[in-house]
């Protein structure tokens, strides 16, 4: 079976691919990081973006990225 991604990517219509990623980060450092990579993408490519977020959880030490692609 394909993957579902490729499958919704495959369908001829305009859209938005739509990733979240959630970080378990141990400290302050690793959400530092996330950060970073983030100031980066947005930096480098921000033409591709519609929207991006990032959420910092600090009593769960969670950091959550979700990125909305113009495709």
């Amino acid at each position: 079976m394909k993957n579902i991604v490729d499958v919704l990517e495959s369908v001829s219509v305009k859209k938005h691919v739509v990733t979240s990623i959630e970080y378990e980060c141990e400290s302050e450092k690793q959400e530092d990081a996330v950060f970073e990579s983030v100031r980066n993408l947005v930096t480098e490519h921000l033409d591709d973006f519609a929207k991006i977020t990032f959420d910092i959880d600090q009593a769960e030490h969670k950091v959550k990225v979700e990125v909305i692609q113009n495709a």
